[in-house]
């Protein structure tokens, strides 16, 4: 009498299953095609995924690297100071990552300094007061290019012992922390 019972519940779902699913189906092909209608009408191109490919609201995207940055410093002071980060780093050409890293290692971001001294990178112990985030950040990637990489000194490993000097006695924590954001920072 049972299996007589499961026999006819599933002569009856099987053909709702069916039914639903091929409704689900036209569904999902009609809302692709007007988000596929939609986009072409404002100039995107959406590849089979309906994902945007390097392009936002049609402009063409060359360097994600400030979308990294400003990901990577989400939430700190620094955040809005992202594209300047690396349009500076490219002028002294140091590594883009350099500078939100140590911005980060050293104050979260600008988060736990006062403001007024726009100095999140611990310059002179954090004594340094500069006059806004803008001429802080031309004055770190000036002083990186000149104290340290056009010294040979281009890794956080080689950067320390002059930037950091007392984190050597701490096994090198100021580089494996910046290295550390390095991997951090690219990851959206």
């Amino acid at each position: 009498m049972f299996k007589l019972g499961l026999i006819l519940f599933w002569l009856l779902v099987t053909p709702l299953v069916l039914l639903l699913s091929g409704f689900l189906i036209l569904q999902k092909n009609s809302i692709t095609g007007k988000l596929n209608a939609d986009a072409s009408q404002i100039g995107i191109e959406l590849n089979s995924q309906n994902h945007i490919d390097g392009q936002v609201l049609g402009t063409q995207i060359h360097d994600l690297r400030p979308y990294y940055v400003a990901n990577f410093l989400k939430n700190t002071k620094l955040e809005p100071y992202a594209q300047l980060m690396v349009e500076t780093s490219d002028k002294y050409g140091i590594d883009y990552r350099l500078i939100p890293a140590i911005a980060m290692r050293e104050s979260g971001g600008g988060n736990a300094i006062k403001e007024v001294t726009h100095n999140a990178w611990g310059f002179e112990n954090g004594r340094t007061v500069f006059d806004s985030w803008e001429s802080a950040i031309e004055t770190v990637a000036k002083t990186l290019k000149e104290k340290y990489i056009a010294k040979g000194l281009t890794t956080p490993e080689e950067i320390m012992p002059v930037y950091a000097p007392p984190q050597i006695e701490n096994g090198g924590k100021w580089a494996q922390d910046i290295n550390f954001l390095f991997s951090k920072l690219e990851q959206l």
